[in-house]
Parts: structure tokens; C-alpha cells; sequence
């Protein structure tokens, strides 16, 4: 199960890069200011998150950590390749094994953080308050 767990974590973290970010000249390319807002087309129930694209670039996560395009169960997006929007394979709901969009982020996200803190290493938020925050 925690294999699963990670796996899981893994993709969620990638849709949600890569639903805000485009190719540019074969390199993901974040925004001047670093900062990212991830946006859902529902109504939230908590405020966006904010996400640092340049903080995790200079915390050494390769861009297939978060970003990929399963074919089976292996990741076949390389450094340079377009990046989806995550609603494209993510709806609101549970759909064909893949996760709603919220859960695909949760999972992503705070797994890499929940991971990283178990192995006692530097980590960014795990608790609701510390990601969804008011501007």
C-alpha cells in the first residue's frame, strides 16, 4: 500500500504543475514571480493554493516528479514535451481508475511533503491551513 501511496502522490503533484505551466523552447518556464495560483472551474470550499514552481526547481525535483503522461504504469513525458492542462486527464469526479482533480492534488502534493518529512528531510505543508490560504 505505500508504494501505491507514493505512486499516487507522484501524479497528483505533476497534474498540478502541470496544469498551470507551458512549454517554452523544450523547458518548462515559470512565472516572473515564482508563484503559481492552482485554480479549480467549481466552486471552492477553501481558498486557492499558491505554488512555487522556481522553490521546487531550486529544491532539485526533476520535472518528471510531477509532471508525466502514464501509458500503463510507467511515466513517458520527457523534459521538453508539451504539459496538459491536469483537467484534461482530471475531472471533478473519480472517472475510467483516474482521480478527481482535488484528489490528484492532494495526493501529489502532499504526499511528496508527507515523504520527504518521514524520511526526515526539509519539506514543505502537509495541513490544510499552510496551502489554502487567502492571498
Amino acid at each position: 500500500m505505500p508504494q501505491i501511496y507514493t505512486w499516487f502522490w507522484g501524479v497528483v503533484v505533476a497534474l498540478g504543475v502541470a496544469g498551470v505551466l507551458g512549454a517554452e523552447s523544450g523547458r518548462i518556464t515559470p512565472s516572473d514571480t515564482g508563484w503559481l495560483a492552482i485554480t479549480l472551474k467549481k466552486q471552492r470550499e477553501k481558498p486557492p493554493v499558491w505554488f512555487s514552481h522556481r522553490l521546487h526547481e531550486e529544491q532539485r525535483i526533476t520535472c518528471t516528479q510531477c509532471h508525466h503522461q502514464y501509458q500503463g504504469r510507467r511515466n513517458v513525458w520527457r523534459q521538453g514535451q508539451p504539459v496538459q492542462k491536469c483537467e484534461s486527464c482530471h475531472g471533478l469526479y473519480w472517472q475510467d481508475n483516474r482521480l478527481d482533480i482535488k484528489n490528484a492534488y492532494h495526493r501529489q502534493c502532499k504526499g511528496c511533503h508527507v515523504k520527504l518529512r518521514q524520511q526526515k528531510r526539509r519539506a514543505g505543508p502537509i495541513h490544510c491551513q499552510e496551502c489554502h490560504r487567502r492571498g
